[in-house]
């Protein structure tokens, strides 16, 4: 029989010795790929966070007749630095019945938090029935909201032009529409964005569209009347849905059902506003009052110009009035093309985003 020999006690104690620090070497780099796979993790879930909020801010914007950043927040504190910073912006709509529908997204510095809230109304006192809505964005290290006005933005292809300043009053102090910008600055552990805010139809240089406006009816026994032909107002109407309640099933919590419409209601609407004037041509054949059921189609000619096509069946006149915001009508210049500008029936949709634009007259 052959003997086996075993290690001896000194032979362990070498291995070990050998065999230890490669496993801790391997331990430290194994534990320094788990924590740089966490880390890149909670970057990745950080941008993406960064930057569902900027396009959550931008759609509901877009759902906005005016975006203003109050003197004092949703709890009476002053909202903004002496430098304009402000740490809550506000936005304001009407839905198609009328009511007012108001709703604010409110940084708190020492959470690191942007809570959403609505509110109803807005009197001396500060917002009626304030509750937070929605959503509540952790992480966010700073956050910040400027309005600015167009005037005070300088246009790189236009050196030396000024904007003019657009404001639409609703009706609140404060709450007005128009043409500002308000800019939003948000940083976290992965991002720091700044992004501009601009209400829905924003005005533009010959039009001021006002969301809560009633149109009035127009008189057609008595048009003004210029050298070259006759000013006719037109409006807009907007129907919008802007929002996670878009294409979606109607019991998704906050979208719509028996006690469940919070959601739905504040982003629902349709407003008419006066969209511009326009100019018919001195031997136009058609009154206000008959373009009322006339059939509109946009044009623009070789020179730019931009026209409504007013066609009445009935009295089996077609008419091209200019878009304008003077008095005097310039006869096109062929060719005419069709035009997807003022006139052009706007729709779009998709998830989150249903947005329709016709226009008329105020008949």
């Amino acid at each position: 029989m052959h003997s086996q020999r075993g290690f001896t006690f000194v032979e362990i104690l070498i291995a070990l010795a050998l065999a230890l620090p490669v496993g801790f070497a391997l331990l430290g780099i194994t534990g320094a790929g788990i924590r740089a796979a966490a880390a890149a993790a909670a970057n990745a879930a950080a941008s993406r966070t960064m930057l569902e909020t900027v396009e959550r801010l931008d759609a509901e914007s877009h759902s906005a007749a005016a975006i203003f950043t109050p003197p004092n927040d949703l709890f009476g504190g002053a909202n903004c630095t002496a430098e304009g910073d402000c740490r809550e912006v506000d936005f304001f709509t009407r839905d198609k019945h009328g009511a007012a529908h108001f709703w604010a997204y409110r940084y708190d510095a020492a959470a690191q938090s942007l809570q959403r809230y609505a509110y109803d109304d807005l009197s001396a006192g500060g917002p009626v029935n304030l509750r937070a809505s929605g959503v509540s964005l952790s992480g966010l290290t700073s956050f910040s909201a400027r309005r600015i006005p167009i005037s005070q933005i300088g246009i790189p292809a236009l050196p030396g032009y000024v904007a003019r300043d657009v404001s639409v009053p609703f009706g609140y102090p404060g709450v007005a529409g128009g043409n500002a910008i308000v800019a939003v600055d948000l940083r976290n552990a992965a991002l720091a964005l700044h992004h501009e805010l601009l209400p829905r139809l924003t005005a533009t240089g010959f039009t001021i569209v006002v969301g809560t406006y009633a149109p009035q009816p127009v008189a057609t026994s008595a048009p003004v009347t210029s050298a070259s032909g006759e000013l006719r107002p037109y409006v807009s109407s907007v129907a919008w849905r802007i929002g996670p309640c878009v294409n979606v099933p109607l019991r998704q919590p906050g979208c719509g059902g028996a006690d469940d419409s919070g959601l739905l209601a504040e982003q629902d609407g349709a407003d008419a506003g006066p969209g511009g004037m326009l100019v018919a041509p001195a031997d136009s054949k058609i009154s206000v009052a008959g373009a009322c059921s006339a059939q509109l189609e946009g044009a623009r000619d070789k020179a730019g110009n931009v026209y409504l096509r007013v066609t009445v069946a009935a009295l089996g006149a077609g008419e091209l009035w200019l878009v304008s915001a003077g008095s005097d009508y310039v006869p096109p210049v062929p060719p005419l093309r069709p035009d997807s500008g003022p006139f052009a029936t706007g729709v779009k949709a998709g998830p989150g985003y249903e947005y329709i634009t016709t226009y008329g007259f105020a008949c």
